[in-house]
């Protein structure tokens, strides 16, 4: 029988990083390697459909799909790492927001529903229910840098690598500039299974105005704070507020107000929640920002990349794409970067002018009001971490120094 190379996805991927075994290929002989030396063993195929027998653990999914080498590009365990978040019973999230939002908005309305049909926002599925997991690709670094502008992530290989085949994914990034021609913000949206995308990106044009278009590609650039779920209507948390009487935007607001609620609780646990969700900005305007095209040199964060951002102030009438975090569930003492996760990030477009970007406050307190709905996620995966790269590359060059003193 002929030896083919293949590459371990979905359930079993999961499983084999939870029992820390790093797995990484297979062949379909039954020989099998990974990244402690393990072996999988008793691996029966029938077509594409094995069945995984693990170091005499039978995996539950009985039908684990292993993949050709070659049809995925789905990166090594090395690239992808994930981390388990607290998940509140929805009437008890509905609680949390609420108190958090009273202290910042004059009218707040929170309670479990179930999900409209968003397809009507614009969005690609009429839900944001059906197994999500959060997803934070890339990163910071690799806009400030040159050498990593070209960086590409494909949304269907993005659903690979968090064993999600086919999911529908939203959620904020940055466009790929091999896609636009130029760097971009972007407002994913598309169900690789359904075939349906509906993303948007917007761009800085020359004379220094804005325009928002359809993006026609599965690329993602550089960045992305994403949830992959299968886009199925469910309970939700609705939440609507009116009239901001405090200084923290809509996210904001709600993010640390969770915080604030989960240490309360006094717990010991390094607990964390994750939330992905899509609200409307009904009424009011937004200050949003669109990164201009790339510098050619390499940037620093903080004062130079906010003077070279350029901000515009739009709305309303504008569907947000959400995702954000109390906090890092893998950080420690002996562990303080953990996953280097991107806390909050939400991207926004118009069904009705040509203009989004990133959404960072409202800029008419006394008469906005949001629309949203909500729901936790059990898990979140970071992809391809540019902070922990940047990291190695500068312990790489001071190794390099001393060796050179001694």
């Amino acid at each position: 029988m002929r030896s083919i190379p293949i590459t371990l996805a979905c359930a079993v991927h999961d499983t084999c990083l939870e029992r820390g075994w790093g797995v990484r290929s297979a062949c379909a002989t039954g020989a099998v390697s990974s990244g402690l030396g393990r072996k999988i063993l008793n691996l029966q195929t029938s077509g594409w459909y094995p069945l995984l027998t693990v170091q005499g653990y039978r995996h539950p999914n009985q039908h684990a799909l292993l993949l050709p080498m070659g049809c995925s590009s789905s990166r090594s365990t090395d690239d992808v790492q994930f981390a388990k978040l607290y998940v509140p019973e929805l009437k008890e999230l509905a609680t949390m927001l609420e108190g958090a939002l009273k202290e910042n908005f004059d009218e707040v309305e929170t309670k479990v529903v179930d999900c409209p049909d968003l397809t009507k926002w614009g969005l690609a599925a009429p839900g944001i229910g059906g197994d999500p997991r959060i997803i934070d690709i890339g990163g910071v670094p690799n806009l400030l840098d040159p050498t990593y502008h070209g960086e590409t992530f494909h949304i269907p290989n993005i659903a690979l690598d968090v064993g999600l085949k086919g999911a529908y994914i939203y959620g904020a990034g940055a466009a790929s500039s091999k896609v636009v021609g130029v760097n971009a913000e972007l407002m994913p949206t598309e169900h690789v299974s359904k075939n349906c995308r509906c993303s948007r990106y917007s761009k800085v044009e020359k004379d220094g105005s804005h325009i928002m278009e359809k993006y026609d590609s599965s690329d993602i650039g550089l960045l992305a704070n994403l949830v992959a779920c299968k886009g199925e209507k469910g309970p939700v948390v609705m939440v609507r507020v009116k009239k901001r009487t405090g200084k923290e935007n809509f996210v904001t607001c709600m993010r640390v107000g969770l915080e604030k609620a989960l240490k309360s609780a006094d717990s010991k646990e390094n607990r964390q929640i994750g939330i992905g969700g899509v609200f409307k900005v009904v009424e009011g305007k937004v200050r949003g920002h669109v990164m201009p095209d790339f510098k050619p040199t390499v940037m620093v964060d903080g004062p130079e990349v906010e003077e070279w951002l350029q901000f515009y102030e739009m709305g309303p009438d504008l569907t947000c794409m959400s995702v954000f975090l109390t906090g890092d569930p893998t950080k420690t003492q002996d562990n303080p970067h953990g996953l280097d996760l991107r806390l909050e990030h939400t991207h926004f477009f118009s069904q009705s002018k040509p203009e989004g970007g990133h959404y960072h406050f409202d800029t008419t307190a006394e008469n906005v009001e949001y629309v949203g709905y909500f729901i936790p996620v059990p898990t979140v995966y970071r992809v391809k971490n540019a902070f922990k790269r940047e990291r190695e590359k500068e312990s790489l060059k001071k190794s390099g120094e001393e060796e050179k003193k001694d």
